[in-house]
């Protein structure tokens, strides 16, 4: 199967906020075809499906001739997935023929949270699919938590119903997880259709197992907001090809697998000419996938 490369905008959050139209220009001008954009606007904390009509959108994109392969969409920390306006979601992105809604999170410390959150995920899931979507979940690090012998992640994953729930992997913050994104994706198998692709510093803020560090520093018990806060830096994340991840041996493992449809660009680092730096990682990814 051949991977299609493309980006979340999330890469261009602040440019997003001040210039949704001129942003989608310049990421097509950077070389993009394949797009997943992003519900919340991160400057008005206001989410784009209320300020912006679909038409618009829409009409933007084709001119453009970009593809909204999917969407990052959900709750807040703290708010029941079921309490969620998907229908407004899925009517506004039916408009624009996106295949998949991806949550960006759970909020998950405990097997209480994660049992409660896979049953939630699997009744929206469900809607997904009778509205004609594929539902996901992406990753961080603290799913990947291991309560009696046994991590988070791996309770989602038995938990949800194949049918309804796909995963999104990250696999950068897998790697910080301390685990290998390869096995993870064995492990997922067909479940797993995209990636998000990013790379981290050679001169991380704290060490690369954020796991190991709380476990360490005694703050197993931290929210996961608050993880993110102490054990991730701003310089962390680096355009594609200038850190430590092995894209060769990676993506030679990914593309003999076969179940990878798009792998798409996440750059979350710093950057005088954030526009130059997805470029240069469009580049990079293209000569793997």
């Amino acid at each position: 199967m051949t991977i299609a490369a493309g980006i979340n905008i999330f890469s261009v959050y602040r440019e997003l906020g001040e210039d949704y139209f001129g942003t989608l220009e310049k990421v097509a001008a950077a070389g993009y075809a394949n797009i997943e954009l992003i519900g919340f606007n991160m400057k008005t904390f206001t989410r784009y499906i209320d300020e912006i009509p679909m038409e618009s959108v829409r009409d933007k994109i084709r001119e453009l001739g970009l593809k909204a392969v999917s969407v990052h969409e959900g709750t807040a920390p703290g708010q029941e997935l079921i309490s969620h306006d998907w229908d407004s979601v899925m009517k506004y992105y039916a408009g624009l023929e996106c295949e998949g809604i991806v949550l960006p999170s759970v909020w998950i410390k405990d097997r209480e949270d994660t049992l409660r959150t896979a049953e939630q995920m699997n009744s929206v899931g469900k809607k997904m699919k009778e509205g004609g979507f594929q539902f996901y979940l992406h990753n961080h690090a603290h799913e990947f938590k291991t309560i009696d012998d046994q991590t988070l992640f791996d309770l989602l994953l038995q938990n949800t119903d194949p049918s309804y729930v796909k995963f999104e992997l990250d696999l950068a913050w897998v790697m910080r997880a301390g685990i290998d994104p390869i096995a993870v994706l064995e492990k997922l198998g067909d479940r797993c259709d995209m990636i998000h692709q990013k790379d981290l510093s050679r001169n991380l803020a704290s060490q690369l197992n954020i796991m190991e560090a709380m476990r360490q520093g005694g703050d197993e018990a931290l929210e996961s907001f608050e993880v993110y806060r102490k054990y991730v830096g701003p310089g962390d994340f680096v355009d594609l090809g200038t850190g430590i991840f092995d894209f060769a041996a990676v993506y030679e493992q990914i593309r003999s697998m076969g179940h990878v449809r798009y792998a798409l660009v996440e750059n979350e680092g710093e950057s005088e000419d954030k526009f130059g730096s997805i470029r240069k990682d469009l580049t990079l990814l293209q000569k793997y996938v």
